[in-house]
């Protein structure tokens, strides 16, 4: 079965003024656009049976997607009408983020029945993509870049730190007034961070990772939400198996499969982030271990150290000294 997904279709739905594939399967999409004129999107889709899904654009259209898929292995297309038969085919698997110029073209994914796929995008118009080139590059180093991105759909892998900012959008209510400010720095954050990926990628292949249901997905992602938010915690392995229903070898592989990263490791970098906050907002070296979490001092010296590549109390000074200026 074959379904065409208009750009006005989208945007209807989106809006609330219209319904998208009810008849065919589920589908939620949410999306909001920066004051900087960046788009970010969640879609969720799972149809009902297999299913090839064409998505064209008007003429005229160029566009700038970051597509970050998060659940399923997925193959894709994209036809260029100016080039005539120029069709490159794309395989993303579970992890992996591809960016590509959107110009004119036509899209076609192919869905199996009775799979939830999920994927988070960022979307810019080129002109607003070449823009912050512009501002934030020099000349050659922006060439690089447009020529990385221009021609060729590219993939790599989602970092941790990828995650952890599409965790931090994902929840920027929270920041309430300052919503519209915050999601525009974690935009252009994360379009750094997807850009420096793509142009450093080493090229080396992922380890086949351990299967999750759906259930133990969203499950992983609240607990790593959780860490973020609250990384002073104590996230012992073998209580967080067990209040999530895994083995603790499973709860392992799972989260370094989903995350890039080992539990320990992305714990032990959130407390750092945010014993580095704390070092800001004046507190002590002490302090800032404890209330993050860290009960060995020499252990947290050690840490922030190599993480910052400064002693803590050399970190606060500086930084300190930074604000009087």
């Amino acid at each position: 079965m074959n379904k065409t997904v208009t750009s006005e279709i989208l945007d209807d739905y989106i809006s609330g003024k219209g319904s998208l594939l009810n008849d065919i399967g589920d589908l939620d999409i949410s999306g909001q656009r920066s004051d900087s004129d960046i788009s970010y999107y969640r879609w969720e889709i799972e149809f009902h049976e297999d299913t090839d899904a064409t998505r064209i654009r008007e003429a005229g259209f160029d566009e700038i997607q970051i597509m970050f898929n998060l659940t399923r292995d997925i193959e894709w297309s994209v036809e260029d009408p100016e080039k005539g038969s120029d069709i490159r085919n794309v395989f993303m698997r579970k992890g992996d983020l591809c960016i590509y110029r959107n110009k004119d073209r036509i899209s076609y994914m192919n869905y199996r029945s009775g799979v939830r796929f999920m994927f988070k995008s960022i979307q810019m118009k080129t002109e607003r993509f070449m823009e912050l080139l512009d501002t934030h590059f020099m000349p050659e180093e922006a060439d690089l870049i447009k020529r990385a991105v221009f021609d060729e759909v590219r993939t790599t892998r989602i970092t941790p730190e990828m995650y952890r900012v599409l965790s931090e959008i994902d929840s920027a209510d929270r920041y309430k007034e300052f919503k519209r400010v915050f999601m525009d720095s974690k935009m252009i954050e994360l379009t750094a961070l997807a850009l420096y990926a793509i142009i450093h990628d080493d090229g080396e292949p992922c380890k086949k990772g351990v299967v999750v249901s759906r259930d133990e997905a969203r499950a992983l992602d609240d607990l790593r939400e959780t860490i973020q938010l609250k990384p002073y915690k104590d996230y012992d392995a073998s209580m967080v198996a067990e209040d999530l229903k895994m083995s603790v070898s499973k709860l392992n592989r799972a989260f370094r499969s989903v995350y890039g990263t080992s539990l320990h490791s992305y714990v032990q970098e959130m407390r750092l982030e945010y014993a580095a906050r704390l070092l800001l907002d004046g507190y002590n070296v002490t302090e800032a271990a404890t209330r993050s979490g860290y009960n060995n001092m020499s252990y947290f010296a050690k840490a922030f150290r190599e993480r910052y590549d400064v002693r803590p109390k050399r970190f606060r000074e500086r930084k300190l000294s930074e604000k009087e200026l």
